[in-house]
């Protein structure tokens, strides 16, 4: 594929969020899903990676000499199903336009890494987990259903329980495209949050009050010093809330 396939595509050089082995590739900026599957369609023999928002600790959605399609143009939230609480998104949408979107209505992602500055897309490649993972699970635990544009140029619809759900559902991109997706929603009453934070003096400390009350909590973290030596270490600061 060359630039002048698509109406948005250069050459250009990416990186993941860590700005370590930065490699060259044809960056196409599809703006629809027909400019998706023409990327798709004529990426060549090094293939085509979809790119969110270029969060990745490693070199995710990095092609080097093949084709990027930065999905970050289709970013529409198409419907939001109050009752139900559901919602119908393009797969460049960030978890922050989502928040935005949702929180006056009563409804939060289910899952949230460390950044809300991550595409849908992103999020079920990678299958990313939240503060919540001991009670929520990973993020494609909630994804009821996706539309993927596989290198045949068809756009499959993908469920949960299926091989194909299974393979792309932390597959780093590599059934295809995610065109978009449906998740299901948690209920909250405020963007606010309830916290409790707390210092544990060692490992055995730490491991003991998870142990004892993790399960009273949805989010919950623990920052450890590393530094630490002798009967501190592993001590830690724990912060859990709801």
């Amino acid at each position: 594929m060359s630039a002048d396939t698509v109406p948005d595509a250069d050459w250009g050089t990416v990186t993941g969020w860590g700005r370590t082995a930065p490699t060259a590739a044809l960056l196409v900026r599809p703006r629809t899903y027909e400019e998706a599957a023409v990327a798709v369609r004529d990426c060549g023999v090094r293939g085509g990676i979809a790119r969110g928002l270029g969060r990745a600790y490693g070199d995710a959605a990095q092609n080097a000499g093949g084709a990027v399609l930065d999905m970050t143009a289709l970013d529409r939230v198409h419907a939001v199903d109050v009752a139900g609480g559901t919602v119908l998104c393009d797969a460049g949408v960030s978890l922050h336009r989502l928040m935005e979107v949702l929180l006056p209505l009563g409804w939060f992602v289910p899952v949230t890494p460390g950044t809300r500055y991550v595409t849908v897309g992103g999020a079920i490649g990678a299958d990313i987990h939240g503060k919540n993972h001991h009670v929520s699970g990973s993020f494609t635990r909630h994804v009821l259903s996706l539309e993927l544009l596989t290198a045949d140029g068809r756009v499959r619809t993908v469920t949960p329980g299926t091989p194909l759900f299974d393979a792309t559902a932390g597959g780093m991109g590599l059934t295809g495209v995610i065109l978009t997706a449906t998740l299901r929603l948690q209920p909250v009453e405020t963007a606010l949050m309830s916290v409790d934070t707390e210092r544990a003096g060692d490992l055995d400390d730490l491991m003991a009050r998870l142990t004892a009350t993790d399960h009273r909590y949805r989010y919950s973290v623990a920052w450890i010093d590393l530094l630490a030596r002798g009967r501190a270490t592993g001590r830690a600061v724990l912060t859990r809330g709801d």
